[in-house]
Order: structure tokens, then C-alpha cells, then sequence
């Protein structure tokens, strides 16, 4: 009886020695200092960066100031002045909203890359210029453009539009507030 548990014990310690030679190495996906939400084919869609404080004040700033214009000064200036204030804050707020949330285009997964640099901390393999490692977010972002704290994340391929119509309207909004302030 001692033999055949014996047998077993040998036979079933050399299919897990077997069994842990031939596992194959899974990639644990990084996303860093970034929160991630709702997910389309493995990608994350919606990202919080790890300056969310300062967007969560961007948002309450933008949200009174909003107030500020349609409820108080445009409401009286007539039906026009109304609803083109409305379009002009909800475009304001739109456009920051999808940058702030939108993916910037981190790399979520090693892609095949015929580049010769490789992320130490993702372990991506990239092409010069392609990717760029941001120290705040902690992730390769495609398309790196700047790291903005004011959004909270990174401005990369994903967002870069959303940003470009939200920095236009920065300016249009402040000239609309005044001009629609003075009348």
C-alpha cells in the first residue's frame, strides 16, 4: 500500500513540475496611476488620471460659471442670448468632459513593434517616437503629447481632438461671458 502511494506522489509531483515548465507567461495589462472604466474589446473607453482632484474642481468651476451666465445674465438679455449661452457652456463642458474621460491611448497590451526601445516599467515594445512613457500616469500613451493636469491625464492620440476643441473654446467663452456680461 505505502508503494502505490508512493507511485502517486511521484507521478503527480512530475506532472506539476511538467505542468509549470509549459505554462505560458500571461501579460498583466497596465494602466498605472489611471482608473479605468467600461471596456470595448479588452480597451479601456473611460479613464480617470491620477490629477482627478484638480478635474473635479475644473468641473465645479465650469459648472458655475455656466450658472453664472445662462441663469443669471443671459436669461435676461432675451430668448437668443438664452439658448446660444446654453450651446456655448455645453460645448465648453462637452469638449472637457471627453478629454478628461476620454482614453488618451494607453497601451494596454505588448503589441508587435519592429522598434529597438523597449518600456522598462510596461515592458512595450515601441518604435522611437511612438510611445511615450508618462511618469505621472505610470503608462505608455500612443500618440504622447503632453501630460495635462488640468484634465488630469495625459493628452495623447485617444483625446487629442476632444482637447484641441476644448482649448478653442477656452477663449470663446471667456469673450462670450464678457460680451454677454457688458450688454
Amino acid at each position: 500500500m505505502q508503494e502505490l502511494t508512493s507511485i502517486r506522489q511521484s507521478t503527480d509531483d512530475d506532472l506539476n513540475s511538467t505542468c509549470q515548465s509549459i505554462q505560458m507567461p500571461v501579460f498583466k495589462r497596465h494602466f498605472g496611476n489611471n482608473l479605468t472604466f467600461f471596456y470595448i474589446r479588452g480597451e479601456p473607453l473611460i479613464t480617470i488620471g491620477p490629477h482627478w482632484p484638480l478635474t473635479l474642481c475644473m468641473i465645479v468651476s465650469f459648472g458655475g460659471a455656466s450658472y453664472l451666465l445662462i441663469f443669471e445674465i443671459a436669461l435676461r438679455k432675451g430668448l437668443y442670448v438664452y439658448y446660444f449661452s446654453i450651446f456655448v457652456a455645453a460645448l465648453q463642458m462637452i469638449s472637457y468632459l471627453i478629454t478628461a474621460l476620454k482614453n488618451p491611448g494607453i497601451v494596454t497590451s505588448s503589441r508587435e513593434y519592429k522598434g529597438i526601445l523597449q518600456c522598462i516599467v510596461c515592458n512595450n515594445s515601441r518604435e522611437l517616437g511612438s510611445l511615450y512613457h508618462c511618469e505621472d500616469c505610470d503608462v505608455c500613451i500612443q500618440g504622447f503629447d503632453h501630460h495635462c493636469p488640468w484634465t488630469g491625464k495625459c493628452i495623447g492620440r485617444g483625446n487629442i481632438n476632444a482637447f484641441y476643441v476644448f482649448v478653442t473654446m477656452i477663449p470663446i467663452y471667456i469673450v462670450y461671458f464678457i460680451i454677454v456680461s457688458l450688454l
